[in-house]
């Protein structure tokens, strides 16, 4: 589990979070065409008073063996990792909405072997997220 450090002081704000789990799928598709996308799949839960991510993902059967994807994957794991931790602070910074207190758990990618992108997963990771804490907003009023 890696931990990250909200960019606002937890005793000082109110944190906007989510109270139960939630499962998630989230792509990005690229203009390109269908055949260009990247897709995850995640799961957040209640975590009082930390932001935490987590990696259950392993790399998909038809790809075990190829040497550049399996060199990849680790990237790929520290791309959606800086984008939950760009989103956090993206959302304080330009929305002035802290939100935390929940474990974000990475449970599986679909790679396209010879398209995906490793900035792809990034943004379908932003995607994810966004679509996830602006419904919390909404819900707040």
């Amino acid at each position: 589990m890696l931990w990250i450090d909200p960019p606002y002081e937890k005793d000082k704000v109110s944190i906007v979070s989510i109270t139960a789990k939630v499962e998630k799928q989230a792509r990005f598709i690229r203009q390109s065409g269908s055949e260009h996308y990247a897709l995850i799949e995640f799961v957040i839960e209640p975590c009082q008073g930390h932001i935490g991510f987590n990696n259950e993902a392993i790399i998909q059967e038809d790809l075990r063996g190829n040497k550049e994807w399996e060199q990849r994957f680790p990237l790929l794991i520290c791309r959606i990792y800086d984008s939950l931790k760009q989103f956090i602070h993206n959302q304080y910074d330009e929305k002035n909405q802290a939100v935390g207190n929940f474990i974000f758990t990475l449970t599986s990618l679909d790679i396209n072997p010879f398209d995906s992108r490793i900035m792809d997963y990034g943004i379908a990771t932003h995607i994810g997220l966004r679509e996830i804490f602006e419904n919390k907003s909404n819900e707040r009023g």
